[in-house]
């Protein structure tokens, strides 16, 4: 249970007084990026674009060099081709550079690619790219789609500037205004609104619009979205079905793939989850995400070679990308020892010194360098090093990742310190106590030991207390007594300063005191920081995003900003 998010800024009016945008047939205006490997496509691409008057044209041959560059600059307009060579395609490029807010609101994406069957996949995704265009084209073609998606796009600009503002309860008003005209791009506006309710995972909206939409057109992203949304809801055999559905009629739609295993692992169908993940792995080979939880399924279903090689894989991946993952080593080298190869955990506890530099993460290798020397049958050296592990954590400033936590765990429970193992077990699933994949991890590692009901009690009875944490503050937040009620989440933060629910619930009940009682120095800053903990750790997270607007209307609301 949680408290409603809290809303008492004024509502803003939806109008625009932005200036006049550059006129879309003017390509003098825009700066552009184009993403090809081949030379010659990038050569020809130059010439086109600056018969049609383009002046300041960028280039990149990968993904990871383009990734790069949106990091630096600020384009217009993007034009991708859908096949990069070896590695990322063009659509992950583009789900990469939404998801981490690499594309300014009225950049124009344009994917390119010369088979129909991938235009149809690209179309399918949940927020497709601004157009489509099939090769071959000529230069007018390609002028012509890229002055009607700036056109286009002129349109979402005040939808777009509200959501990179983070206020997407604005942005979906703003969507239904466009919907309500029922023009002949409304239906362009369901999806977006779609896309926005899913970001503050507003779950139960998702699912009735897209139930609703589906009785009337069927387009796969709207399954999509009704298949992200039941999940969430717990309804997995419907899900599953949804997914399912999805597979069979568009088969390369991979995100499909992943969604079904996700709903196969929360139905504890780990071999069917495994199945599903290996088919998708070998028609997109390249994705980091979906080999990491290839390995982790496999490992669940005892298939050490598969989970090997696809921990490999992650590991080499995300060397070259902006968002490696000690916990791929960590798993890589269990695997490892698991198979006996001393050797190659070794050298991935070293990659793992080498690749990461913040001290939290080196931390991990030591652990895997305690595992090692009790594989090694040195119990001796394998105490001392649990030992400096458990003292290094002590040394933290605040509590060991969940990855580092549950391999000093594992560790202890290995060399029999059950109790040290079973506090830093809790302290884990205390800052993540609605994962179920940490879950299912917590109950694998006991299991191993001959200990999972001990497991099982410990993940309910951590829930237990969250909960009851949780709804004693709702209810005072309910009689009208919210500085209570955020006191009392502050006090739950103390225990569990990494449990997204308690940061957000703590954060939406200094607000409400403020809007209610008027400003509050401390409650404000407090907020703040909050909010910034939680964007350190879920920068993504919708409600958190919300919040944030939340926080700076109250503080407009206040004069303070």
């Amino acid at each position: 249970m949680a408290i409603r998010s809290y809303s008492f800024a004024d509502r803003i009016p939806l109008t625009s007084n932005e200036p006049a945008a550059a006129s879309p047939t003017d390509l003098s205006k825009f700066k552009l990026l184009v993403v090809d490997h081949i030379p010659e496509m990038r050569s020809t691409m130059n010439m086109s674009l600056r018969q049609f008057g383009a002046h300041s044209v960028e280039y990149a041959s990968r993904s990871s060099e383009a990734i790069a560059m949106l990091r630096r600059t600020a384009y217009d307009i993007i034009l991708c081709a859908y096949d990069l060579g070896t590695g990322f395609d063009g659509l992950y490029l583009f789900e990469e550079a939404r998801r981490h807010a690499l594309l300014k609101a009225s950049c124009v994406f344009i994917m390119l690619t010369g088979e129909r069957k991938i235009a149809k996949v690209i179309g399918a995704a949940e927020l497709a790219p601004d157009a489509i265009v099939l090769k071959p084209f000529t230069g007018e073609v390609l002028y012509a789609r890229i002055a009607r998606a700036l056109s286009k796009k002129q349109r979402f600009k005040p939808i777009d500037d509200a959501s990179i503002a983070h206020d997407f309860l604005r942005a979906i008003s703003l969507c239904d205004l466009e919907i309500s005209q029922n023009a002949d791009d409304a239906l362009d506006f369901v999806r977006m609104k779609v896309h926005l309710m899913l970001r503050i995972a507003d779950w139960t909206g998702v699912r009735d619009l897209c139930r609703t939409l589906l009785t009337s057109i069927d387009v796969p992203w709207a399954k999509m979205a009704l298949g992200k949304a039941l999940f969430q809801l717990r309804e997995y055999e419907e899900a599953q079905l949804i997914f399912q559905q999805v597979i069979a009629e568009h088969d390369l739609v991979l995100e499909a793939y992943d969604c079904l295993a996700r709903t196969q692992q929360a139905q504890h169908k780990i071999e069917e989850a495994k199945t599903t993940l290996s088919l998708a792995a070998t028609k997109s080979p390249y994705v980091v995400a979906r080999k990491r939880e290839l390995g982790e399924v496999a490992m669940m279903a005892g298939d050490l070679a598969l989970a090997e090689q696809s921990l490999t894989d992650a590991v080499q991946l995300a060397r070259y990308s902006f968002w490696p993952q000690v916990s791929d080593y960590s798993q890589l080298a269990e695997v490892q020892l698991a198979q006996g190869d001393v050797t190659g955990a070794r050298k991935t506890a070293g990659n793992l010194r080498h690749d990461f530099r913040a001290d939290h993460d080196k931390l991990m290798a030591d652990v895997l360098e305690v595992d090692i020397a009790l594989k090694m049958g040195d119990k001796a050296k394998a105490s001392a090093l649990l030992n400096q592990s458990l003292e290094a954590v002590k040394a933290l400033d605040g509590p060991p990742s969940a990855v580092v936590g549950l391999a000093l765990a594992k560790s202890c429970l290995a060399q029999n310190r059950h109790e040290t193992a079973k506090e830093l077990t809790r302290q884990v699933l205390k800052n993540r106590h609605d994962d179920p994949q940490l879950s299912a991890r917590v109950s694998r590692m006991y299991k191993e030991q001959g200990r999972e009901d001990e497991a099982l009690q410990l993940i309910a009875a951590t829930a237990a207390d969250i909960v009851e944490i949780n709804n004693e503050a709702v209810q005072l937040a309910k009689n009208g007594d919210l500085q209570a009620a955020a006191e009392r989440f502050l006090l739950a933060i103390a225990d569990m300063p990494s449990n997204l629910q308690v940061l957000l619930n703590a954060t939406n009940a200094l607000l409400a005191y403020v809007n209610q009682n008027g400003w509050h120095a401390s409650y404000m800053l407090r907020a703040h920081d909050l909010l910034e903990r939680v964007r350190s750790i879920d920068p993504a997270n919708g409600k958190a995003l919300q919040m944030a607007e939340i926080y700076r209307k109250t503080q407009r609301r206040f004069g303070m900003k």
